[in-house]
Formats: C-alpha cells, structure tokens, sequence
C-alpha cells in the first residue's frame, strides 16, 4: 500500500515539474524573446561578439541626424568612426570610446511601443574604469523591438561621451565650424534643427561650438 502511495505521490509531482518545465519553456519563447529586455541583451552580446550582421537585425537607425552621419561616412571614409551604434556599446568594432568591461540592465519601463531602459556600463578607458548610465531608447517595429540608435546616443550624449571625449570633438567641432566648409555644415544642421532640439546635451554643445 505504502510502495502504491509513494509511486502516486511520485507520479504526481513529476507531472508537476514537467508542468512547470513547460510553463518556463512557453514563456521563454512566447513572452521573454519578444520583450525590450531581449532586445537589448541580444543586442549587447551581438556587439560584445563583433558580430555585425546580427547587431544590424536589433537596432533601429530611423532620425534625422543619424542619416546625416550616416551621408557624411559615405562621403568621407574618415568618418566612419563617427557610427553612433559604436559609441552606445564603447568596443563594438573598436576600443576608440573604450571598451565594455560589463553591463546591467537597472529597469525597463514600457509605454506602448517604447521602451526606455536604464543601464549601468562598466567601461575600461585610458587604464581606468569608469561607469556610465546611458538610458537605452527602444522601439517596437514589425520585426520586434530595436534599440533606437540616435534617441538612445543623442539622449544620453553626456554619459556616452565623459567630459575629456566631449572636449575634443568640441575642439574638432570648433575647427569645422571656422573651415571653409563650416557655412555648409551649419546649413545642413539648421535644415534638422527641430530635431537636435529634441536632445539638450547635444544642442548645447553644437551651439557653443558655433554649428547651430
């Protein structure tokens, strides 16, 4: 009787973790992979790898002053450094703005289709580690979520760039500004200008550099 009851209490609660095996398997592939935290996880670990391919299937590079970067590398191979995409993940492709050392995810907040999501970056420059906490800006598209490369860069420009970055493309930003080719630039910044507005760090810095 005692060896009928064990094997039903057995039976029973191997029926329960293969319940709950499924329950974690279903909300893994029906819930987890279609959330911003996923997104942005699969985004960091595509651009920890260098992996350039799957980093373009997870960000969303729509605005107004990405495409401007985007014209300007296309123009002039020496910009290409200027990808916005390598400053949201210091080390994707190269070490130039640092290199990610380690990353958390704080908090995800949802309203609609965005999400905004506060991240600590544990980064290595100039042989020390300094940390930032940039907000990730992301959208939902028909392809699920994306990181939004310029609200994410351009609204937390001061995180992404520490005060020594931001003083040499101050300085960079200047001589444009007094070159002959300074009159197009600015030109070309008034055309967007609503939409630089919408970021105050970046503004501030193009007005005190003469651009806007």
């Amino acid at each position: 009787m005692r060896r009928r009851e064990s094997g039903r209490v057995a039976g029973i609660l191997a029926l329960l973790v293969l319940l709950a095996g499924i329950g974690a398997g279903a909300w893994y592939f029906l819930v987890y992979t279609k959330s911003p935290q996923y997104a942005l996880n699969q985004f960091f670990a595509a651009a920890k790898a260098n992996d350039t391919e799957k980093v373009e299937r997870y960000i969303d590079k729509s605005g107004a002053i990405v495409g401007m970067l985007a014209a300007a590398a296309t123009m002039n191979p020496n910009m290409a450094g200027a990808d916005p995409v390598r400053a949201i993940y210091p080390g994707y492709i190269d070490a130039s703005v640092g290199q990610t050392q380690s990353y958390s995810i704080d908090s995800i907040t949802v309203e609609g289709d965005r999400a905004r999501a506060q991240v600590t970056l544990q980064v290595a420059m100039d042989g020390k580690t300094e940390t930032l906490k940039p907000v990730y800006v992301l959208v939902k598209t028909d392809e699920g979520w994306k990181v939004h490369v310029q609200d994410t860069m351009f609204g937390s420009f001061n995180q992404f760039l520490p005060a020594r970055a931001r003083q040499m493309m101050r300085n960079q930003l200047r001589a444009i500004a007094n070159s002959p080719a300074g009159a197009m630039a600015k030109s070309q910044l008034q055309g967007i200008r609503a939409e630089i507005e919408k970021y105050p760090e970046f503004a501030k810095l193009l007005r005190e550099v003469g651009l806007l």
